[in-house]
């Protein structure tokens, strides 16, 4: 789930993810400068976060640790 998103912000959408199904696992995604947000997603319920632009081994890491 990306943090800067249209329509809703991906911080907002985590929330309303987590308040309808607690146990899902959502991995935030941000680009660099979004220290603070990222920092937000985790407190709010994240399992993890990936910062882009992103190597596909960081993301097979992510999902190995999580899955």
């Amino acid at each position: 789930l990306d943090i800067t998103m249209p329509v809703m912000d991906g911080i907002t959408a985590l929330q309303k993810i987590k308040e309808e199904y607690p146990s899902q696992k959502v991995i935030m995604v941000s680009a660099a400068g979004q220290k603070a947000k990222v920092i937000d997603s985790l407190k709010y319920g994240a399992a993890d976060f990936i910062q882009k632009p992103f190597d596909p081994d960081d993301v097979a890491a992510v999902l190995a640790k999580l899955f």
